[in-house]
């Protein structure tokens, strides 16, 4: 049993069962990709010899192939359990950071960096599979999923200071141990996960048996739409549509720097604090935000309301560019508290759409192809977002926000299902619902406070 301090048990004391033990292996993982992050750069570059461009070339064909092999984890979640893919793939990880640190040349960075990356990217939608199918209630599943982001996220950071050890040595030996400490938290991360109780795991249906017992109201197993190799179409559309609305990562990532150093003129120092608000505030906000996706229709609306923050932050960092002194460091920082409460209520609404109309025997694939969304986005918005946004100046933002606008719209309507295929379920209803016609609930109004919800 881990022994948690007493902050960290009362956190646990209001988690479902199993999830102090995911939030302990999301500390633990996280605190190791920290510290592989902050130090890889000057191992791959200093001890195996690597350039910069070498670097910068391998880990894009690692991403691009990744974006094909991330399907897999999904797949295998299904056929075997989220739980035990979950481990299996903290353990692939412990074995690719160990790994790295015996590389001497180029193409052996490149091939354990294509088999990391590849596992890496496969690991977020099995870890939703495995919160869905180990929490029934659907506002404790939505609200552990923002405490895993918030533990990941603080994870990230101490790792990142813990580093400094490595890179203070400067030794081979010491770039060693700390890739050596990185392998271990995932192997620890993998046991706390074994340990997580998984229940209603999905299993592929026996298509003999299904054909020769037929029963009244259901298709055969070869004509249900979860055997289809791709989602649904509605699904697919609202995956294209949440890939728009994650582009606020390259937009803060990438676009933020560039514009307060290129196109401003602010002191070089606000772009460090700009990361440190938008840090703090996706910490501060990302649980209490949560508590509002109480159901599909109120994530539905909370994707629009996405959209429009995400809208006004774009407008505001060309407002910045517009102005100079105190005036333009005041709008940078009002587009990066949209930025940021925008990201927060994308990401909780994106959990919870993306669990709540995914098919429960298919739900690993559904959220695969789900997070191939993610993944995308990472390879082409730095991309997107040097080529046009920046070059086009205040026009660029103007157009940033038009695109947040417009996809926060149409995902409200996608997802409460004014867009639908004939085979897909009635409005506002998830899939996997049980066989025969789904109960229709009346929709209870939302109390006139949640101005989220509205």
């Amino acid at each position: 049993m881990s022994r948690l301090s007493p902050a960290g048990r009362a956190l646990a004391g209001r988690l479902p069962a199993g999830g102090g033990r995911l939030a302990v292996a999301a500390l633990v993982q996280s605190l190791g990709i920290g510290l592989f992050m902050a130090s890889s750069m000057a191992f791959y570059t200093r001890f195996v010899g690597l350039s910069a461009e070498q670097v910068g070339v391998g880990l894009a064909a690692a991403g691009v192939v990744a974006l094909g092999a991330s399907l897999l984890g999904g797949e295998l979640a299904d056929r075997y359990g989220a739980r035990r893919v979950l481990a299996l793939l903290y353990c692939g990880r412990a074995v690719c950071c160990a790994g790295y640190g015996f590389v001497h040349g180029f193409w052996q960075f490149v091939a354990l960096t294509l088999a990391a990356v590849a596992v890496d990217r496969s690991a977020p939608a099995v870890l939703q599979a495995l919160v869905a199918a180990s929490v029934d209630e659907q506002r404790e599943r939505t609200g552990l999923l923002a405490v895993l982001n918030v533990v990941r996220n603080a994870g990230l950071g101490i790792g990142a200071i813990a580093a400094g050890g490595a890179l203070v040595t400067g030794t081979l030996f010491g770039y060693r141990i700390t890739l050596g400490c990185v392998a271990l938290a995932f192997l620890v991360a993998a046991v706390l996960v074994l340990r997580v109780p998984e229940h209603g795991v999905a299993r592929r249906p026996e298509r003999r048996r299904d054909r020769q017992l037929p029963t009244a109201g259901r298709q055969p197993a070869d004509r249900q739409p979860g055997e289809r190799l791709l989602p649904d179409g509605r699904y697919l559309v609202l995956t294209g549509l949440n890939f728009l609305l994650t582009f606020f990562d390259s937009l803060l990532l990438v676009a933020m720097p560039v514009w307060v150093l290129e196109h401003t003129d602010a002191p070089a120092v606000t772009v460090s604090v700009l990361f440190a608000v938008n840090t703090g505030l996706v910490v501060l906000l990302q649980i209490p935000v949560s508590r509002f996706a109480d159901g599909l229709r109120r994530a539905g609306r909370m994707v629009r309301w996405a959209g429009a923050v995400l809208a006004l932050g774009s407008l505001g960092f060309a407002a910045a560019g517009a102005c100079r002194g105190w005036p333009s460091i005041g709008w940078l920082v009002l587009a990066v508290i949209a930025l940021s409460l925008g990201e927060v209520i994308a990401s909780t609404a994106g959990w919870e759409l993306s669990i709540a109309l995914a098919p429960a025997q298919r739900r690993g694939r559904y959220l695969s192809v789900f997070n191939l969304g993610l993944s995308a986005e990472r390879v082409l918005g730095p991309l997107v977002v040097t080529g046009a946004l920046i070059g086009l100046g205040t026009a660029g933002w103007a157009a940033a926000a038009a695109v947040f606008l417009g996809a926060g719209l149409a995902s409200e309507r996608v997802a409460l299902g004014s867009w639908r295929q004939p085979d897909e379920p009635p409005d506002g209803q998830p899939h996997g619902q049980p066989d025969g016609p789904p109960e229709r609930q009346p929709a209870e109004p939302p109390p006139a406070t949640e101005a989220l919800a509205n």
